[in-house]
């Protein structure tokens, strides 16, 4: 029996080929730019994602987030953490802004790359290959698959064919690296399935960023199974920042003023969602809508 994603493959085979030029494409172009991702087209993941929702026409909300914010944001440093093949990093452009790309997945690295050399800004965007937590230039086990890319973690599941040590750092390590009198603000996309509280754990300067912006997957069972309460550090983030539910595919936000309110989404059980944290609300791109708080989408 076909799985869904080989009956979308399927579905959307003409599509795809009149879009990519090829069943199998290994370069794809971002809809609404002419910014390439490099691929491995037997990645299901990168299938699902990056071909078939592009040709589609399809873009996820962290790309959109993180494409509006690097242009709206004052000469940011942005950190695009938990980056696999670079599709956030790829849609934007970086003329007045630095971008480095985090990826702890080795099997990755070398597509990272060529879509980091394609990028017409490639002067203003790094590579490093590391995983981000709390802990500096220690190695970690990190798990993965080689048929999708995008559940990489260091921390184990049924899901991973494979593992590799790698090296891990701070955000305050990577900050203080890349930092310069010229960024006035902080853009920050996490994606690192359930380390999200291990990264806040590792950026202990903070305070230096008065200015930041940022997106994460917050997962509730990811979270556990890294060793962090989602209540906790959902409260954590809230006391620092305007919080705000994401949507897909679209540039609507929802003020969430607690965790009861954010919790009250998920009648069935876990969480699962994009979190958007603000240090202010000026720092919210105007191409962004705040939905008033009678407003409701799923």
């Amino acid at each position: 029996m076909k799985t869904s994603l080989e009956w979308k493959k399927l579905l959307y085979l003409p599509l795809i080929y009149r879009r990519h030029g090829s069943r199998k494409p290994g370069m794809i172009t971002l809809p609404g730019s002419t910014h390439k991702v490099v691929i491995n087209p037997a990645d299901d993941r990168a299938y699902k994602k990056l071909v078939i929702d592009t040709a589609r026409k399809r873009i996820s909300t962290p790309m959109l987030f993180w494409r509006d914010h690097a242009a709206y944001l004052t000469n940011p440093l942005c950190m695009d953490i938990g980056a696999n093949y670079g599709e956030c990093m790829a849609y934007a452009e970086y003329k007045d802004a630095y971008c480095v790309a985090i990826e702890a997945n080795p099997g990755l690295l070398a597509y990272l790359e060529q879509t980091r050399q394609l990028h017409p800004d490639s002067k203003n965007i790094s590579i490093e290959s590391c995983l981000m937590g709390d802990v500096d230039d220690v190695g970690v086990e990190f798990y993965y698959s080689e048929k999708w890319t995008g559940g990489g973690s260091a921390v184990l599941s049924v899901r991973h064919n494979r593992k590799a040590q790698v090296i891990s750092h701070t955000l305050d390590q990577l900050c203080a690296k890349y930092h310069d009198a010229r960024h006035k603000a902080l853009l920050l996309k996490m994606d690192v399935e359930g380390y999200e509280g291990k990264v806040f754990d590792g950026f202990t300067n903070i305070d230096r960023w008065p200015n930041i912006a940022g997106i994460m997957e917050f997962d509730s069972n990811t979270l556990l199974m890294a060793g962090t309460n989602p209540r906790a550090l959902f409260d954590s983030l809230a006391d620092r920042f305007a919080m705000f539910l994401t949507f897909r595919r679209c540039r609507n936000l929802k003020k969430l003023n607690s965790w009861q309110e954010h919790e009250a989404h998920y009648k069935n059980g876990g969480i699962h969602c994009d979190i958007a944290f603000f240090s202010s609300d000026t720092m919210i791109s105007p191409r962004w809508t705040i939905l008033d708080q009678s407003s409701h989408q799923t």
